[in-house]
């Protein structure tokens, strides 16, 4: 059944949810390769014994660099995939997309503007990994509460990115 308000039947959870692992892999190999690099880069000359370093910066610095590069990534990703066609990688593959409340998605794909603030709604929530200790652990809570969302936000099943940008995620095939 399709509740009033969305273009298409709704995205299952479990659609979503894949996509999104899908997606997860393509970012655990994005996020493999820049840890080498910035490893390279900021830690080659970082001495663990006495906690100085010859180079550029330590460990601090290369979590608050990475913690900041994946972040844009993330949403880097999200809004540019979703603005084209209004799906990631992890979406066309389960055939799903996201479109605005009550309309199909516009020739082009999103809007600036939504795909803008879904994509942060989405992962913005990891940029609280610059917060030392706790950061990177309060991150992964609020980008999983905004995936979970959707389990109890009856009848359009929106993430809280979703209610953010006004859209839904519909099934296309």
């Amino acid at each position: 059944m399709q509740p009033p308000g969305a273009p298409a039947p709704l995205a299952e959870w479990w659609q979503r949810l894949v996509a999104r692992i899908i997606d997860g892999v393509i970012f655990g190999i994005v996020s493999v390769v820049l840890g080498l690099i910035l490893a390279a880069i900021l830690l080659s000359s970082y001495n663990s014994v006495t906690g100085t370093s010859s180079g550029l910066l330590g460990p601090f610095a290369y979590g608050l660099v990475q913690t900041i590069l994946m972040t844009a990534i993330y949403v880097a990703y999200e809004y540019f995939m979703t603005k084209m066609s209004g799906q990631t990688v992890g979406k066309l593959v389960m055939g799903i997309k996201i479109v605005p409340m009550g309309n199909m998605l516009p020739p082009g794909g999103l809007p600036n503007e939504v795909a803008l603030k879904r994509a942060a709604g989405t992962w913005g929530g990891y940029i609280l990994g610059i917060v030392p200790v706790v950061g990177t652990l309060i991150g992964g809570i609020a980008v999983a509460l905004n995936g979970a969302s959707q389990l109890w936000d009856k009848p359009l099943q929106q993430t809280f990115a979703d209610k953010f940008s006004n859209t839904v995620v519909v099934k296309i095939k």
